[in-house]
Parts: C-alpha cells; sequence; structure tokens
C-alpha cells in the first residue's frame, strides 16, 4: 500500500548550539558560509514542537553554503537546563555533515593556523574504493559538532 503522504526535497539540517554568536563567528567567519536569517524566537509553538517547555526563548540563524540552497540551522536554546556531551563520532546519536572543497591541504593548514580542532593530523588519502585517491579530514566546531571536509579523486565526477 502506498502512503498518502510524499517527501518533497530537503529543507534543512540543524545543530543545537551553546552560544550562537560564538557559532556564528565560526560557520560564517572562519568557514564562509552565508548568514541567512537570525531571529529570536518566544512563540510558545516552537517549545511544544521540540518538547522543551522550559525553554523561554530559541535564538536561531539560517546558514547557507555558498552557491547552494542547502540551509543549516544553528539554534540556541534559552531558559533551560542546557548541557555539552563529548560523544565520538562512532557514538549513537552524534552526527556529521559534509562539504566539498577544491583543496583539502590548503584548508587544512588555513583553519588549523587560525586555530581550528581537526580529529586527524592533516587529511586522509583514500587508498581503495569508488573514492580511491581523494581526501577527507573531520573538524569540530565550537561544541564538538563534526564538519567533514572532503576533496573528490582527480578526475572524478560530483556523484563521487
Amino acid at each position: 500500500m502506498a502512503a498518502a503522504w510524499t517527501i518533497q526535497g530537503p529543507r534543512h539540517a540543524g545543530i543545537t548550539v551553546s552560544d550562537l554568536d560564538r557559532s556564528l563567528d565560526f560557520y560564517c567567519g572562519l568557514l564562509g558560509l552565508e548568514l541567512r536569517l537570525r531571529r529570536l524566537y518566544e512563540e510558545r509553538e516552537i517549545a511544544r514542537i521540540v518538547d522543551v517547555p522550559e525553554a523561554t526563548a530559541f535564538d536561531i540563524a539560517f546558514i547557507r553554503i555558498p552557491g547552494t540552497s542547502v540551509e543549516i540551522e544553528l539554534i540556541e536554546y534559552q531558559g533551560c537546563d542546557r548541557k555539552g556531551w563529548d560523544g565520538r563520532p562512532c557514538d549513537y546519536g552524534t552526527g556529521h555533515f559534509a562539504l566539498a572543497v577544491d583543496d583539502i591541504d590548503a584548508l587544512y593548514e588555513d583553519l588549523s593556523a587560525r586555530g581550528a580542532v581537526f580529529r586527524s593530523a592533516g587529511a586522509v588519502e583514500q587508498v581503495s574504493g569508488p573514492r580511491r585517491g581523494g581526501k577527507s579530514v573531520y573538524l569540530h566546531d565550537p561544541d564538538g559538532y563534526i564538519i567533514e571536509f572532503s576533496q573528490r579523486p582527480p578526475g572524478a565526477s560530483t556523484d563521487a
């Protein structure tokens, strides 16, 4: 039996942050993503949607990956107890998103010099499989969320 509904496409991915200003400095200032919208939401329906009734406000920013329509929502909950965690990439509930780059070694050198925290000591080259010759590296945002940077193998299509 077919579902009575359909998924129409992506809307955004979301990351809960401890300090929205600091996260915007990181994502927009350091990484170069574009701020599309920032708003302090005090409407109660958001507390109902996320089922955190004690939250009094939500400082929300939507940032865009340059040259795309892909957006990431950064959300700072206010007025409620919050805590961080130090999950490893293999732990349940962790996540990441990946950004394609043209020169991963230059990115690593530049961001390292500006204080960015990576999980490995440089980009790691893939030596087998369909991405053979490509390189990837994981970076932590100010709250520990992971961003993967990936450089395609030489001559690869955008699907690799």
